[in-house]
């Protein structure tokens, strides 16, 4: 870890003192009108000015260095799908060639090239993919602190805000991968950086480098379009912009971004599972379009469990309205069309971060482990409290909306609105990743919900219970890895082949799909690679549990300092099948 930061320790101190620039430049006195609250007058010792610059930034990195420090997150191996993006990094390194694996739905060129620069000092490996995110997502992070600070918001409460999204215990696991959901969030979160400072300021030149940032963001997600999507939206609503000025210029770049993903099937081809997915959502939504009504149901939830820490000061300030008591009952009858429809009530700790396991990792491995972390009985309440943070949420929108959609906050609206209709029309809502697909929704969400309440007692404590939970899942995620790697190369010594081994989706993805001369002679990655392409069982197994048929040889285990929770790897060899014998 360190040599890689190390080496990039001059783009770090770029970036600082960009932000010290940026957050001068909110201060400037003729922009008073546009954030009068950043006008604290110019008496002020330049060290205490310069120290107020810097400590966001400061603050933000304070909180990954915690997490590298105790919780360890750089190993070198792979994390559940990013190895599909990280063969891509490793292949342009070794040739020079800019490819896609088979396996990838997404283009991630941007996140791609951002990866191989992380690699150039020192080679290709996982330790460098992550410190890229991780840089990613501190550079993100400070794009949403000063999107806050031109709204309006005071520092304090901008900062608190942007903890928010860093302590969301999705966000911050995937910041420590080189999965492509961070990455995307940053530059969309920089992209309206640039988007609102234009917008504000009537800056044209803003804009243009916002639009730049969106393109790099439609490089790593096409789902990118949402970007200059609401910005169309919002100039023909707004009309202190709703000018050929604005409109013209956006339209064409909307229709640019939208022939993008044409241009790039073109060139690279359609990856099989591109058709895979395009063929699975047409049929989802020919036979099972009842379970679009627990989707909508999953997304809200999602987002109004990551959003507590903003939602609950506002509570008391909405709950008299009829309109919060009309959500909260539309919200209950979503709840009963969900059970009537779709025969499920979602499950708070389903998804990405499986709080019932701590994490998702060993769900990738064959054998089911045990829900031990947090008691079933506990998703009602959870669920509960989801209902009414998610209520507020929907208040706040409607406020936006009704105070005036082509007010700056619309056009938050807007693409939290795009974005949530491509996450239903993708059917991304699913109970395996919707917690995954809806972090798109936080950032302008939060946006729309920051306010001057965050520094109440409560929202504090629900960050830092949100921040523990990250640390935790984090933690146990990297041990999960690290065992897996310690039972597969204990396996490899004693001269057992890859081909023979079914180490979970992840190393069996990463070995044996992105590395096929590990297969057996004959064997193709399209058909024979365990728990990826094939359910063919292999003599030798790393499960999350015993499982029939095979017997244990060797086991990892780790626990929680100060509980009881302990946690397995097993390594387990097939049983010889007995013949039977006919007479």
């Amino acid at each position: 870890m360190s040599p890689s930061l190390g080496s990039h320790c001059e783009t770090f101190r770029d970036t600082i003192a960009w932000i010290r620039l940026t957050d001068a430049a909110f201060s400037f006195t003729p922009h008073v009108t546009v954030n009068p609250s950043l006008d604290q007058g110019t008496g002020r010792p330049l060290s205490a000015s310069v120290f107020k610059t810097l400590a966001p930034g400061a603050i933000l990195i304070l909180l990954y260095s915690s997490a590298a420090i105790l919780v360890r997150p750089f190993p070198n191996l792979p994390f559940h799908d990013d190895w599909t993006y990280a063969w891509s990094v490793e292949h342009l390194l070794k040739t020079g060639e800019l490819q896609i694996l088979d396996w990838s739905v997404h283009y991630p060129f941007a996140q791609i090239l951002w990866g191989a620069l992380f690699c150039l000092p020192y080679g290709f490996s996982f330790s460098a993919l992550r410190v890229s995110t991780v840089v990613l997502a501190w550079l993100g992070a400070l794009a949403l602190y000063g999107t806050l600070r031109e709204l309006g918001h005071t520092r304090n409460a901008s900062l608190i805000a942007t903890v928010i999204l860093v302590a969301n215990p999705v966000f911050f696991v995937l910041s420590f991968s080189f999965m492509t959901d961070v990455p995307f969030v940053s530059f969309a979160n920089i992209a309206f950086f640039f988007i609102v400072r234009g917008v504000c300021r009537r800056n044209s030149f803003e804009l243009c480098v916002g639009c730049v940032f969106a393109v790099c963001a439609l490089f790593i997600r096409q789902v990118a379009v949402a970007i200059p999507g609401s910005l169309l939206l919002y100039f023909l609503f707004a009309p202190s912009h709703r000018s050929w000025r604005y409109l013209l210029p956006t339209a064409a770049f909307c229709l640019l971004c939208s022939l993008v993903p044409i241009f790039i099937a073109q060139i690279f081809g359609v990856t099989s599972q591109s058709k895979f997915l395009t063929t699975w959502v047409i049929d989802f939504w020919l036979h099972h379009y009842n379970q679009a009504v627990p989707g909508v149901l999953r997304i809200l939830m999602h987002c109004g469990l990551a959003l507590l820490p903003l939602s609950i000061p506002i509570v008391a300030s909405v709950y008299r309205r009829p309109l919060f008591w009309g959500t909260v009952t539309a919200l209950f009858i979503l709840t009963g069309c969900s059970i009537l429809f779709g025969g499920e009530i979602p499950n708070p700790q389903d998804g990405m971060w499986q709080l019932n396991t701590l994490g998702r990792e060993r769900r990738l491995l064959q054998g089911p482990p045990a829900p031990d972390f947090l008691p079933l009985w506990l998703n009602p309440p959870l669920f509960m409290l989801s209902l009414f943070s998610s209520t507020v949420m929907i208040v706040k929108v409607v406020d936006v909306i009704c105070a005036g959609i082509g007010k700056p906050l619309g056009l938050f609206v807007w693409y939290a609105s795009i974005q949530f209709a491509l996450i239903m029309a993708l059917w991304f809502f699913g109970p395996w990743g919707s917690d995954r697909y809806s972090v798109v929704l936080l950032p302008p969400l939060i946006v729309i919900l920051a306010n001057s309440r965050l520094r109440s007692k409560i929202a504090l404590a629900s960050i830092g219970v949100l921040f523990a939970l990250s640390m935790l899942v984090t933690w146990n995620e990297s041990q999960t890895s690290r065992a897996i790697a310690e039972a597969l190369a204990w396996l490899r010594g004693k001269d057992i082949p890859f081909a023979s081994i079914d180490a979970g989706y992840v190393f069996n993805g990463w070995n044996l799909y992105a590395h096929p001369e590990n297969l057996s002679p004959g064997a193709v990655p399209e058909r024979d690679v365990p728990l990826v392409t094939t359910k063919e069982n292999k003599p030798y197994v790393i499960a999350a549990s015993p499982i029939a048929g095979y017997r244990i040889i060797r086991e990892y285990s780790w626990y929680i300092h100060f509980t009881s929770f302990k946690y397995k790897v097993y390594v387990l060899e097939q049983l010889p099948q007995r013949s039977k014998n006919k007479d």
